[in-house]
C-alpha cells in the first residue's frame, strides 16, 4: 500500500452531520489505498465515535477513531497534532475538514494535485467554504451573513475567486505537506485559532499556501442566533490569545470591532458633545449592515434575510467583548 494522504476529522457531538461527513470523504474520485480516514472525538456525549466507526468500517478504508479523553487532553489543536501524530508513517500529507462539512466528490484530489504540483516554499493548499443546501432559512441567512464579501471584507475563502495565495488556509479546507506541518506542529494553549496561528507561523518562516478554488466544500452552520453569538465570543477570546502570543499578527478588524463598543457605550455624552455629528458613524454603520443584507438577500431569496441587521451587530459586539475578557482574565480558556 502507498498511503499518501491522512485525512482528519475533529468532531464533537456531531452524530447529526459525522455520517454525511464522512460518507463524502468515502466517495472520493482519490485512488482507496492512498489515503486513510482518522477521526479524533472530543469526548461526545451523543453516538459521533459509534456512527464514526460504523460508516468507516463499511467503507474498506483504512481508518481509526479516536477519543480525546484516552490521550489525557483535549482541544481543536490537541486533535489536529493527534492526526499527525497517529497518521500512516508513509503519509506525505495531511489534509483536514469539519464534522459538519460536505467535500466534493474530487476534493482531495485536487487538493492533492495542487500541492502535489507546488514548490518548495508551498507548505500547503486550501479551497473556499461554500454554503451546504438547506430548507432550514435561519441557518441558510446565518452561513450567507458568515460567508459574505460583504460582511468578511472580501475574504477569497468565503468565495471561489481566482487568486494565487491565502494568508491562511482554514482547516475545514486544507492539506498540507506532512514534513513541514509535523516540525511547526499546533499550539495546543490555543482553542479555536488552531489554523490562524500555525499558518501565521509557517507564513513568517516564508511558507506560501496554494488557493484551489475547484476544491469545494460545503459548511453547515448553526441556526441560533444565541450559538452565534456565543461562537463570535470565542473567537474574540482566541483571537486575543492569538494576539497576545504573536503582537504582529493584528487585524483591523479587532481595533474597529472594539472601537464600535467603545462608541456606543460614549455615543450619549458624545451627542451631547458634538450633537447629531455623532450620529455619522452609526449611520455608516447602517449602510455597511444595509449591503450586507442586500448580499444576503440576493444569495437566499428569503424575508429571513433581514436577520442581517441583528446578525451584525451582535457579530462585532460578541467578538468584542471576548476580546476584552481575554485580556481581563488571560488564563481563562472558553
Amino acid at each position: 500500500m502507498s498511503m499518501k494522504v491522512t485525512v482528519g476529522i475533529v468532531a464533537r457531538n456531531e452524530e447529526e452531520y459525522l455520517a454525511q461527513t464522512l460518507k463524502s470523504l468515502v466517495d472520493q474520485d482519490f485512488p482507496g489505498e492512498d489515503y486513510e480516514i482518522l477521526v479524533v472525538d472530543g469526548n461526545s456525549q451523543d453516538h459521533s465515535r459509534e456512527v464514526a466507526s460504523q460508516v468507516l468500517r463499511e467503507s474498506g478504508l483504512q481508518h481509526a477513531v479516536y477519543n480525546e479523553k484516552d490521550y489525557g487532553s483535549s482541544g481543536l489543536c490537541f486533535a489536529r497534532n493527534l492526526v499527525i501524530d497517529e497518521s500512516d508513517p508513509q503519509a506525505q500529507y495531511i489534509a483536514y475538514t469539519d464534522a459538519d462539512c460536505i467535500v466534493a466528490p474530487d476534493w482531495l484530489s485536487t487538493l492533492y494535485q495542487a500541492v502535489e504540483d507546488s514548490g518548495e516554499d508551498v507548505a500547503g493548499a486550501g479551497g473556499p467554504r461554500l454554503i451546504t443546501p438547506t430548507d432550514n432559512k435561519k441557518e441558510l441567512v446565518i452561513n450567507a451573513f458568515i460567508t459574505s464579501l460583504v460582511a468578511s471584507g472580501g475574504n477569497p475563502a468565503f468565495s471561489q475567486r481566482g487568486v494565487a495565495y491565502l494568508e491562511s488556509i482554514p482547516n475545514y479546507n486544507a492539506i498540507y505537506k506532512k514534513e513541514v506541518i509535523s516540525k511547526f506542529r499546533y499550539d495546543e494553549s490555543l482553542i479555536i485559532t488552531d489554523d490562524h496561528e500555525i499558518n501565521y507561523r509557517l507564513h513568517q518562516a516564508g511558507y506560501l499556501f496554494l488557493y484551489v478554488p475547484q476544491a469545494r466544500v460545503y459548511h453547515r452552520e448553526t441556526d441560533s442566533v444565541a450559538e452565534f453569538t456565543e461562537n463570535m465570543f470565542r473567537y474574540g477570546f482566541n483571537m486575543a490569545s492569538l494576539l497576545r502570543k504573536h503582537r504582529r499578527f493584528f487585524k483591523v478588524k479587532v481595533l474597529l470591532t472594539l472601537t464600535m463598543l467603545i462608541y456606543l457605550v460614549l455615543l450619549l455624552p458624545l451627542y451631547l458633545l458634538l450633537g447629531y455629528l455623532a450620529l455619522i458613524p452609526p449611520l455608516l454603520y447602517l449602510v455597511y449592515a444595509v449591503l450586507a443584507w442586500g448580499e444576503v438577500l440576493l444569495r437566499t431569496r428569503t424575508v429571513y434575510s433581514l436577520l442581517v441587521f441583528l446578525l451584525m451587530p451582535l457579530q462585532h459586539l460578541a467578538y468584542a467583548c471576548g476580546v476584552i475578557y481575554n485580556f481581563l482574565t488571560p488564563h481563562r480558556r472558553v
